[in-house]
Parts: C-alpha cells; structure tokens; sequence
C-alpha cells in the first residue's frame, strides 16, 4: 500500500485557498462548494450525517452540512469530502467511518486508509492554513479562541497549533 502523501494533501489545499481567492478565516467552503459545480444544503436534522457530499441521479452534486450536529464536525467532514475530489481520489479504499467515529479522537490516524489521511491533512490545512494560522501567533495559546475563529474543533485547533511549533523554525 502506498502511504499517504501529506506534503501533495497540504498543497493543493493551499492552491484551491488561492485559486478561489480564499484569505480569510473562516473558510468559506460554500465558495468552494459553488465554484465546484455542487450545490451547498445546510441540514437541521439530529438523524442525518455530519456532513457528506453526494451525487443524485439527475446528476446534481450536493455537499451537505448538518447545522444540528457538531457544526465544526460538519466543516470538517465536508472539508474532507472536498479533499477527495480535488486529490482525484477516484476509488477509496474500504473504510467504516462509523467505527472511526465510535473511536472518536482515539481512532488512530495511522488505522485509515491512506487517501482518507490525505483528505484529513488536505481538511486541516483548508480549514487552519498555517499562512492564517501566522497572523494569530499572539493567540496560540488559546486555543479555544482560535477553534472560534476558525470553526474548527478544539482538537483540530490544538494538532495545528502543535504541527505549528514543530515548523515554526520554517517562518523565522
């Protein structure tokens, strides 16, 4: 098996931020989603996913946010979906997300399929782009504040931060 390629995942996350002209925080994923050609839902349904992107049989391709979930969890999930198509993962591997949910932050990374690792690393970078991540260095340590600003989870917010540190000697 050929292992994820997170270096390719993070860059063409930062190219879509350009190509769509995406400087602010937080992403605008409806942006993305409508210049894709899918048409951006948002659900209010406790029963639903937290996000998904699907294609009906007319054709028309939907990207899914789910408003009574954990909304954060939603942006994440569709910022994972969109990493599927603009990485041309064109044939997943075999992966129940349901048991990786059960999991939840305990599912180890490394126990995913290597596209859905790139999709988690092009997610992360879409939605905490170290560039907009410079521009808050005096709030790093508060890192409830910036998952706010970013609508992202904590969790998300607390990996970037540290991923940060590990290549902070990269923007000095």
């Amino acid at each position: 098996m050929i292992p994820a390629n997170y270096t390719l995942a993070r860059g063409m996350a930062r190219k879509v931020l350009k190509q769509y002209k995406i400087v602010e925080v937080p992403t605008d994923l409806q942006r993305i989603c409508e210049a894709k050609g899918l048409e951006y839902v948002e659900l209010d349904d406790p029963e639903e996913l937290d996000g998904m992107l699907l294609e009906l049989e007319d054709g028309t391709r939907v990207a899914m946010v789910n408003k009574a979930k954990s909304f954060v969890r939603g942006r994440f999930t569709l910022a994972h979906e969109l990493g599927h198509i603009f990485l041309n993962h064109d044939k997943r591997d075999f992966y129940d997300a349901e048991v990786a949910r059960e999991y939840g932050e305990d599912f180890p990374e490394n126990a995913k399929p290597p596209k859905e690792q790139e999709a988690d690393a092009f997610a992360s970078e879409l939605l905490i782009p170290m560039e907009q991540l410079k521009r808050f260095q005096g709030d790093l340590k508060s890192p409830d504040k910036l998952a706010g600003i970013f609508q992202v989870s904590r969790p998300a917010m607390a990996i970037a931060v540290a991923n940060f540190f590990g290549s902070a000697r990269n923007f000095n």
